[in-house]
């Protein structure tokens, strides 16, 4: 079942981006409700149908931009919080 994940502007034209699959989302043109490609979030692979693959690309690139893509993020080593952030005592001395 597809499921709607937003709206994008992009040139002038308004394009619905449609979960289709996981990674997998289809673009319809608002303007005739038409489809006009499908691109894949990770990695970003676009197959335009309508419109010049270059135009697909950045509309899917606007749409994962603007949230518009479902996304878990992976990280590619563990981050513990003692590394990332000062001890008490270092913070105090850096104010």
């Amino acid at each position: 079942m597809a499921a709607v994940k937003g709206m994008v502007q992009v040139h002038g034209s308004t394009y619905r981006i449609m979960r289709v699959s996981p990674s997998t989302y289809e673009v319809i043109r608002v303007l005739d409700d038409t489809s006009v490609g499908t691109f894949r979030s990770t990695p970003l692979e676009v197959t335009a149908s309508v419109i010049d693959p270059a135009l697909l690309r950045q509309v899917a690139r606007t749409a994962i931009q603007g949230a518009k893509t479902s996304w878990v993020g992976k990280l590619a080593l563990p981050v513990k919080v003692s590394d990332s952030v000062p001890p008490p005592d270092e913070l105090r001395r850096a104010i």
